[in-house]
């Protein structure tokens, strides 16, 4: 069973244009979630778990294999204070600072900005737990992300991000960490489609249940080291085809053509929890943040995460 979490740094954006309902931790207003590339997570997970229903679009909220973590028995062991240090740990960081990731206008762009939708980067302050944030795709609430992900002690769940913080899970060419990380699947023009409602489309449940990504979402989780160079280039071929096959077939069909565009997805398989802020070194602080923090050496890391290249820059165009 393949878990994505979705926390505070994951949206790209909200739309303060088309509001979602209010939601338990909205404590002012409730803009609607933008993800970066919904149709890989709907279509490259069994399950998405929101550490709030506020990060998530309204039209995916009721959807059976969608969870909500402040609002279920399973929230992780984590208090204000423990929070609040791993904010602070980012925010000292000395490198790699945020201009170097995308713009938040090309992350936009990547996330398919649309007419209709009135999108800003943050949303308005949510009380979470116990603890009150903004959300914001930044690397202080991805190291947040990152502490509340691993206490959650679930080798099954990846948290994911977008393409303006990539810049902060990729591995420095000439770091230590770039030895932990023992494979980068690459999956290429993942097909998107977004409304001011979100973006969600029933004819996701047809293409959730293709063989290949079915397949696709087992192998991942069972990956424990290097896979070989063939066996991943069959499974991208595969993968890849058969969301080629459901744009063609179905997505183009049913869904609104001027609602489309594509994303890059990355999963990275093994061993590589060395990669959060590798050229910050805050890894063994995030760890050591909590009193009773788990042990990295016994946490099974993947990351998952969003991009698209600047050469090939994913693209809408909106009807007015």
């Amino acid at each position: 069973m393949r878990k994505a979490f979705i926390g505070l740094s994951t949206p790209i954006g909200f739309d303060y244009q088309n509001h979602a309902t209010q939601a338990k931790a909205d404590t002012y207003s409730s803009p609607n979630p933008v993800l970066d590339s919904p149709f890989g997570l709907l279509l490259l997970f069994d399950e998405l778990v929101f550490l709030s229903r506020s990060l998530c679009p309204e039209n995916m909220r009721a959807l059976p294999y969608v969870s909500f973590l402040d609002e279920g028995s399973i929230f992780p062991k984590v208090t204000e204070e423990e929070v609040n240090e791993v904010w602070k740990t980012a925010w000292n960081a000395p490198d790699k600072p945020i201009e170097q990731g995308l713009s938040f206008q090309e992350s936009l762009e990547n996330a398919g900005a649309i007419n209709g939708m009135g999108i800003d980067n943050h949303s308005h302050g949510l009380s979470i737990g116990p603890f009150q944030r903004q959300a914001n795709a930044d690397p202080y609430n991805l190291a947040i992300d990152a502490y509340i992900c691993k206490r959650l002690n679930d080798p099954s769940i990846e948290l994911v991000t977008n393409s303006r913080l990539e810049p902060f899970l990729e591995p420095d060419s000439n770091t230590a960490s770039q030895s932990l990380l023992t494979q980068l699947l690459v999956l290429e023009n993942i097909p998107n489609y977004l409304t001011p409602q979100g973006p969600y489309h029933p004819v996701i449940e047809e293409v959730r249940a293709n063989r290949y990504l079915a397949e696709f979402r087992k192998w991942v989780t069972q990956q424990q080291g290097m896979a070989s160079p063939n066996e991943v280039k069959e499974v991208k071929a595969e993968v890849e085809n058969a969301l080629q096959d459901a744009q063609e077939k179905l997505f183009l069909k049913h869904c609104d053509q001027s609602r489309h565009y594509r994303s890059v997805g990355k999963a990275m398989l093994g061993d590589a929890i060395g990669i959060l802020f590798p050229a910050t070194g805050t890894v063994t602080a995030l760890i050591e943040a909590g009193a009773d923090a788990v042990n990295p050496q016994a946490m099974r890391w993947q990351g998952f995460l969003v991009g698209a290249r600047r050469n090939t820059r994913a693209s809408l165009v909106s009807k007015a």
